[in-house]
């Protein structure tokens, strides 16, 4: 179920990432690794992980799903094999709750963005997914925070 919509604007990012290919639900054991990676590297976490998931898993083969790890980091570094630099802007984004288990996001995800498009607005890449915020940690699979980059066409 959506909750309510709210405009604002994300900041620029500085991020760890690594990319995954399968089933979302392996993006928890992703995020563990490149945790895992940044803490043996010493470099400093600077906000809350979040994931992209750039596939629709009703039209996309499950061995196909594109997804990707992010970590908030303090400082560009040295990308090392599998673990990369990602760097996002400064951009409008549409926010919302996903309250349930991530099983049913479909519920989440459909009005919202079909909401979006028809208030006349694009959607500029993958939404951002916090498994976290400042005031809130309700544990994996409850309480997401759905980030979308969004433009008025």
């Amino acid at each position: 179920m959506v909750d309510q919509v709210k405009m604002t604007v994300a900041p620029r990012i500085v991020a760890a990432s690594l990319e995954m290919r399968g089933a979302y639900s392996g993006i928890g054991t992703a995020m563990q690794e490149l945790k895992s990676w940044i803490d043996r590297k010493g470099i400093e976490q600077a906000g809350y992980p979040f994931c992209l998931f750039y596939d629709n898993p009703f039209e996309t083969p499950e061995r196909e799903l594109r997804s990707e790890a992010c970590i908030p980091v303090s400082e560009k570094f040295q990308p090392e094999g599998k673990f990369r630099v990602k760097e996002f802007e400064e951009v409008e984004v549409a926010e919302t709750r996903h309250e349930g288990p991530p099983e049913e996001f479909g519920k989440t995800y459909g009005p919202f963005l079909e909401g979006l498009l028809k208030e006349g607005y694009k959607l500029l890449g993958p939404a951002r997914e916090y498994f976290m915020t400042v005031t809130e940690v309700k544990g994996p699979g409850s309480g997401f925070l759905i980030q979308q980059p969004i433009a008025k066409k």
